[in-house]
């Protein structure tokens, strides 16, 4: 199963912008479902059986069948079907059921990337209400995910995080250990923690037109802006940080001796890479290590591991889901005692972190033994310990419509320009020209988002 993101964000970006504007567009009515809830439990009182529908994309479904047990033994009068597909099409869905006010499902899945276009919507429910009352979850989330589900003037929160991608640097040791370089995750860390570093570790594994040290090097840069804070509070664009001039140096010196396939990391060719051994690295969220269990390369266990990324680049986070309630939904009591239950009980994130490799946003959960397991997949290492501790330091961002569309002009605008030949400075420069180009009209959309709001004082 693949899991496209960005190109799945690119071609979502036009249908879903006008989610964010359709205050008014959506009923906002009550539940029609004859179940009474307790506000504080969700627990139903008739012995009516009710049915909900849950969508989204893989591996979500199957981190949900795995904890259903535990639902239905605590509501065993809601009965839950699914409706899952690809990435692109469940949210291309979701876009046209909201607008259009019909066929929504009772609970669907968002990808964190795409929530600031979701956040001002009447479309979905707010969860501060009652008898939902969201906001007793909140000092029990990782506050930089659990801020993303909030609308522009902070009075509506619309999205349950689900779970946190921590970026991290996967590996394979079979390879490090042919090139006699260390397997540790520790070692490799500290060899890799500069630049050189980076550079000595991809020469030594690289094999012109054999093997790679990554399947794009632009994604060390972009892991630079995983958090998507491209735009501050007043709007401003703001790509120049610091390291970023080295960090492009480093990614045209890989790029220019052939160290990378310059192909996607969601390419067929990546893929076939990681499984074969002709890729030794690729930085992402830690959920990549479920795709590479179950989907890329499940004979993998024990030519794998995971340390931090290189470099010294700031920690970030990487992707994440968010559940959330269309107002559409006759069942809305019924969704909320599915979302609380699955997002907001220890037992049900950690069943599920252990069927797909979701790390669970949801803090509670990291005080279960589970997280200082060996995991065999990974040789021995105990990574769900390693991946909340990476989390420690990452803080809220400010988010915007234009976020996407940023994300992935940086993808398109970088390889383009070492394509090209150019120097860092100049890539830099042809980035902010891009990013500005692309996002002048959602611009345009985000100010008058944040004037609805009484929050623009420009």
């Amino acid at each position: 199963m693949k899991k496209q993101l960005k190109k799945n964000m690119a071609i979502c970006l036009a249908c879903i912008t006008s989610i964010s504007l359709l205050a008014g567009c959506a009923s906002s009515g009550s539940n029609t479902s004859s179940e009474q809830t307790d506000a504080d439990t969700g627990n139903t009182s008739s012995s009516e059986t009710v049915t909900i529908t849950v969508a989204g994309w893989p591996s979500g479904d199957d981190g949900f069948k795995a904890a259903l047990d535990g639902f239905h033994e605590k509501y065993p009068n809601i009965e839950v079907e699914f409706d899952f597909t690809d990435n692109a099409s469940h949210h291309q869905k979701l876009n046209t059921e909201l607008v259009s006010g019909t066929g929504a499902p009772d609970v669907a899945m968002i990808n964190g990337g795409y929530m600031p276009q979701y956040v001002n919507s009447s479309a979905l429910v707010n969860l501060l209400d009652e008898p939902y009352d969201a906001g007793q979850y909140a000092d029990d989330f990782v506050a930089s995910e659990w801020q993303i589900g909030y609308s522009a003037d902070g009075k509506r929160l619309v999205g349950i995080p689900w779970d946190i991608g921590a970026c991290t640097l996967f590996y394979r040791t079979d390879i490090f250990e042919e090139c006699g370089l260390p397997t540790d995750p520790e070692e490799v860390a500290d060899l890799m923690s500069t630049w050189d570093g980076v550079l000595q570790v991809a020469e030594a594994v690289s094999i012109p037109n054999q093997r790679w040290f990554m399947p794009n090097a632009v994604d060390l840069y972009q892991l630079m802006f995983y958090d998507r804070d491209f735009f501050d509070e007043n709007l401003e664009l703001h790509v120049e940080r610091d390291g970023d001039l080295e960090c492009l140096a480093a990614v045209k010196t890989l790029r220019d001796n052939g160290y990378d396939m310059n192909t996607s990391m969601w390419s067929t060719e990546a893929y076939a890479g990681y499984a074969q051994g002709s890729v030794a690295c690729v930085a992402t969220g830690c959920w990549f290590g479920g795709f590479l269990k179950q989907d890329i390369d499940p004979d993998g266990a024990g030519h794998w591991a995971s340390t931090r990324i290189p470099a010294g680049l700031p920690q970030c986070s990487g992707g994440g889901s968010f559940l959330v309630i269309p107002e559409q939904s006759e069942h809305k009591e019924e969704a909320w005692a599915f979302i609380s239950y699955m997002l907001c009980t220890a037992d049900a994130q950690n069943t599920m972190f252990e069927a797909i490799d979701y790390l669970p946003a949801y803090t509670p959960a990291w005080e279960d033994p589970l997280y200082q397991e060996k995991d065999a997949y990974f040789g021995g290492q105990v990574t769900k310990a390693f991946w909340t501790s990476l989390l420690s330091d990452i803080e809220p961002k400010y988010h915007t419509i234009m976020d996407v569309s940023a994300n992935d002009v940086l993808d398109s605008s970088v390889n383009a320009s070492l394509h090209e030949g150019l120097e860092p400075e100049a890539i830099r420069e042809r980035l902010i020209s891009d990013i500005q180009q692309a996002t002048a009209e959602s611009m345009d959309e985000q100010i008058q988002i944040l004037k609805d709001a009484g929050v623009w004082n420009q």
